[in-house]
């Protein structure tokens, strides 16, 4: 029975991290300036939540009521992969062109949902710090993605799906309290990733 609650609940919570697609989107119809204000005002209400949730437990409490089911285990005492996941849109916003932020936000989001639930369900056959049919899932779809979003280099694509694939699948390195999530490291190594491809193989 354990099993299919875990699962049930990987899904709930990846439903709502699908949620964070509206940034990419919004990104779509909004100059780059408009967005990395957007993003700077979410990101300091995310970290004021973060400090109020360690400092108060009335807020503790309240947080945990309210949004708590969202919360991994691991993360009650350190920042969450929702804050994460704004401070790595910002940074990749501030650093990468449009459509390479764009796609490295989207690949954050849709890849990293594919890659947890396949891995739950048929995930057997491990593959860095992830399982192998996550890890598969997370490269398909990311490969989809930067192929729509990045026309014109297959190649491209495929590199840059292979380096975001395996930034995903590596374990997470832990300084004290401080990490460097997934979150965080997927979209901007991804883009980095991008940009180098693009200056080699002369792309646009």
């Amino acid at each position: 029975m354990g099993a299919p609650s875990s699962y049930g609940t990987e899904v709930s919570r990846k439903i709502l991290h699908l949620v964070a697609a509206i940034t990419p989107l919004v990104y779509l119809f909004v100059a780059r300036t408009t967005m990395l204000w957007l993003l700077l005002a979410c990101v300091a209400i995310a970290v004021g939540v973060e400090v109020l949730r360690q400092a108060s437990l009335r807020f503790a409490l309240l947080f945990r009521h309210t949004v708590g089911f969202m919360v991994r285990p691991a993360e009650w005492s350190r920042i969450t992969g929702a804050t994460y996941v704004l401070i790595g849109a910002l940074l990749a916003v501030w650093l990468f062109p449009k459509p390479v932020a764009i796609a490295v936000l989207l690949i954050q989001v849709v890849s990293d949902t594919a890659a947890s639930l396949v891995g739950i369900r048929f995930g057997r056959t491990r593959f860095l710090g992830k399982s192998l049919a996550g890890s598969g899932a997370f490269f398909v779809t990311a490969f989809l993605i930067l192929s729509v979003a990045l026309p014109g280099s297959k190649e491209l694509a495929l590199l840059a799906a292979l380096a975001a694939t395996i930034a995903e699948a590596l374990p997470t390195l832990r300084l004290g309290r401080f990490e460097l999530n997934d979150n965080l490291t997927v979209p901007l190594l991804t883009g980095a990733v991008v940009q180098l491809l693009c200056s080699i193989l002369g792309a646009p």
